[in-house]
């Protein structure tokens, strides 16, 4: 696919067209204060590290109203749970991080696949173009290189932009879709794929050399389950749950029913696998009973489970949200580490 130019001169008149519509969200705000908003197309930053919370919230929100009902004994429907999700509207979003993509990409197949579809998530993540913004300078705590992502990645992008001398942006399509938006745009084409070689090449080496964690891949099972080092793992952990709520791919929740004398409403809340209870029994049984059994949970699913069930794609994308937000400077990459090393080779 060929490479496209969007002249710093006309950058405007590109998030026009871009968003012609659909609402256009875009990272807005610095540090903790940066997230993803409705933007006028004169408005768009092209300066910022990543948004503080990962895209995830955008089609699985942390509070979100699944159905609701009402008691009017006057009216047909009363008491009858009906649909109450909000209503998926045309978006693009512009300025996801390549590794914050591949996140969406490890969640929507959780929330569509070929056993089950989230008609919430569904509704609102089809009717999104996913425009990246390539990690020409990685932050400290970022390794996606090392979870096998890229700096520059197109998995889980419509369109990836990089940044060229001068201002303007590069434009590479990563999908059908987005390839066949470029083309409606009428931009000027162009052979970038040297540039864009070196650049990725120069914000891999960003991030130092990347461990190797394919031994967790090829390890045994329950010879990771049993080692012995998720106790010292554990020690320091609060279970604050605040890495589950900051990773783009976590996806738990909790569904509750509330109720008052007009009527009930059905809610989808974010849970965390760090909660005592997110795992008790209706019996008072729980079969995680320890902080242990809770961080060990946490890193088997990312590195160990979700690879298993995913064709190898790991549940971390080395956004570096975990490591940063950690209260106790808990670091999943050295965890990483120390399932590697632990790791017996699986028997035949």
């Amino acid at each position: 696919m060929p490479e496209y130019i969007a002249k710093k001169s006309a950058l405007t008149d590109f998030f026009k067209a871009l968003s012609a519509g659909r609402r256009l969200l875009t990272p807005q705000g610095a540090g903790d204060q940066c997230r993803l908003a409705e933007t006028a197309p004169d408005q768009v930053k092209l300066d910022y590290v990543n948004t503080h919370m990962s895209p995830k919230t955008l089609f699985f929100p942390q509070t979100e109203k699944l159905m609701a009902f009402h008691k009017d004994a006057s009216k047909p429907d009363a008491n009858i749970y009906s649909c109450a999700g909000d209503k998926a509207v045309p978006t693009v979003v512009f300025g996801l991080r390549p590794c914050d993509a591949r996140g969406l990409s490890v969640a929507n197949k959780v929330f569509q696949n070929d056993r089950f579809t989230d008609p919430y998530w569904k509704g609102k993540f089809d009717q999104t173009v996913s425009v990246g913004l390539a990690c020409a300078a990685p932050a400290p705590q970022c390794f996606c290189a090392a979870m096998g992502g890229s700096p520059y990645g197109l998995t889980g992008l419509d369109i990836l932009a990089f940044r060229l001398e001068g201002g303007d942006l590069g434009l590479k399509a990563g999908s059908e879709a987005g390839e066949a938006l470029l083309k409606d745009l009428k931009l000027e084409s162009a052979d970038l794929a040297a540039v864009f070689n070196s650049q990725q090449a120069a914000a891999i080496q960003a991030q130092g050399v990347a461990p190797d964690y394919r031994p967790i891949d090829e390890a045994n099972l329950m010879a990771l389950f049993q080692d012995p080092h998720w106790l010292s793992t554990a020690e320091n952990c609060l279970n604050c749950g605040v890495c589950t709520f900051f990773c783009p791919t976590c996806h738990c929740f909790d569904i509750q029913d509330e109720q008052d004398e007009k009527g009930g409403v059905r809610m989808r809340n974010w849970d965390t696998c760090m909660s005592w209870l997110f795992t008790v029994h209706g019996t008072g049984h729980n079969p995680r009973p320890s902080k242990t059994e809770r961080v060990r949970q946490r890193f088997m699913h990312k590195l160990k489970y979700i690879p298993l069930k995913q064709d190898g794609v790991r549940g971390c994308t080395g956004c570096g949200r975990c490591v940063a937000m950690c209260p106790v400077n808990i670091d999943i990459r050295a965890v990483a580490l120390k399932m590697c090393q632990s790791s017996a080779p699986s028997q035949a």
